[in-house]
């Protein structure tokens, strides 16, 4: 099933893949796919490409990857003569001139109920805040960053999700949102809705510092960050010059001081905050393999007893 109208694709995360997968699937094709430019990563600073432009190039759609679109847009974009814009976790700041390009505008998919958690990382600060109920909104957007009115929007259950789960959770929300409400949109039969920007919150930017662990938190604090970090930075700690990586983690309550590592029910767990401690399920120590907790202390007799920083 096609949309009457065409459009263009914007998005570069794994999370917009997901929801440009789906959308092919159903037989949605963009005019154009637009992705950034990759930064070089790795220890070789190779370049690679992005999630999205490795999918439109494995289904031979036309793409371009573009560093900025500040100094004025590309010719592979004004030229495609596309009715509107769709964008999913693109990362970068669009122009006035991109914003005004399209008939019907650029509709965003946003992972969360707007006007909450507006910014770089929702699916992370919901789960850090440790909310029970999170969502994708639909907006057109406008020139400030996630303001624009509300197409449509839907509720999630987060459960014990994770991020990667409730990244793929959304993404195919957001598919069947889109299938469901773009048509009547672009037949001006779906009104827009303003936002509540008294009600606005904003995320930041996720950097590796955040992902440290601080034992003197509480230990159900740490495994929302956990929950919240699982593909980057991940929760870490550090342990005899080395990164220690807390891959699966649950909160408890044992007998032992902040940052000392103990057995509570003879599994491996770090005294925490008020009480609690963080039974550690599974780690990785640096340039090691992610090994379950017991296999762990088999090969690191003096792991237990020992004082983790905080």
């Amino acid at each position: 099933m096609a949309w009457a109208k065409s459009f263009v694709y914007y998005g570069t995360s794994d999370f917009s893949r997901r929801i440009l997968d789906g959308l092919l699937k159903a037989g949605i094709m963009p005019a154009l796919v637009v992705t950034t430019q990759a930064k070089p990563a790795g220890r070789g600073l190779q370049t690679s490409l992005t999630p999205v432009a490795l999918l439109a190039q494995t289904k031979t759609l036309p793409w371009l990857a573009v560093k900025s679109l500040k100094h004025g847009l590309p010719t592979e974009i004004t030229g495609t003569g596309a009715d509107f814009g769709l964008l999913a976790a693109f990362g970068r700041i669009l122009p006035k001139e991109l914003l005004d390009l399209y008939r019907f505008g650029i509709i965003n998919v946003h992972p969360s109920v707007l006007p909450k958690y507006r910014g770089a990382s929702p699916i992370q600060s919901v789960l850090l805040a440790g909310e029970d109920i999170t969502g994708i909104t639909l907006i057109k957007l406008d020139e400030e960053v996630d303001h624009g009115p509300i197409l449509v929007q839907a509720d999630l259950k987060i459960g014990d999700s994770d991020a990667l789960d409730l990244e793929a959770k959304l993404a195919e929300m957001a598919v069947a949102k889109l299938i469901q409400t773009m048509p009547a949109y672009l037949a001006g039969t779906k009104s827009l809705q303003a936002q509540d920007h008294t009600a606005a919150t904003f995320t930041k930017q996720i950097t590796r510092e955040d992902g440290w662990a601080d034992f003197s938190l509480p230990a159900f604090v740490l495994n929302n960050k956990r929950r919240a970090f699982t593909s980057w930075p991940g929760l870490w700690t550090s342990w005899q010059g080395k990164r220690l990586k807390l891959i699966a983690t649950q909160p408890a309550v044992a007998s032992l001081r902040v940052g000392e590592v103990g057995l509570s029910n003879g599994l491996v767990a770090v005294g925490c905050g008020q009480g609690s401690a963080l039974i550690i399920k599974s780690l990785q120590l640096a340039d090691g393999k992610t090994q379950p907790g017991q296999d762990f202390i088999n090969g690191h007799k003096n792991f237990i007893g020992s004082q983790l920083p905080s």
